[in-house]
């Protein structure tokens, strides 16, 4: 699993530079100013889906546009990068499985919220109906 450290390590990889902030949205990604900012006080999964969301819109350099159907492609882009960047195969399948595939205490073993494990199994869709086999 990948851990906050190695969060870490992509953002300086891509350039891009950590900081964070009171009250207001979960995280927002700057790219004028390469930067990523996260909300003070948000539990492990909020932090490490948030931070891996950001470091999507980073690594495609999206930046806010006036135009409303690209801005819900880029969110979903960055969502779908933060999936796959945080979870895998063999763990996704381990939570489910012992979980009785009940979302919520899957993603709180993976350190995920439950909105990035949800984004990963339709990514996944297949996948299910193999564990069962």
């Amino acid at each position: 699993m990948i851990t906050n450290p190695d969060l870490h390590r992509l953002a300086n990889t891509l350039g891009v530079r950590l900081v964070r902030h009171n009250g207001g949205p979960k995280g927002f990604y700057a790219h004028y100013a390469r930067t990523i900012s996260t909300r003070r006080g948000l539990s492990i999964a909020a932090y490490r889906s948030t931070l891996a969301h950001e470091l999507g819109h980073a690594y495609y350099k999206d930046e806010p546009t006036d135009n409303e159907h690209y801005n819900r492609k880029q969110e979903r882009r960055a969502d779908e990068f933060a999936a796959q960047l945080l979870l895998d195969e063999d763990s996704v399948k381990a939570a489910m499985i012992w979980h009785n595939e009940h979302i919520s205490p899957a993603a709180y073993e993976l350190e995920v919220t439950e909105h990035l494990l949800k984004t990963w199994l339709a990514q996944h869709r297949t996948l299910k109906n193999a564990w069962a086999a």
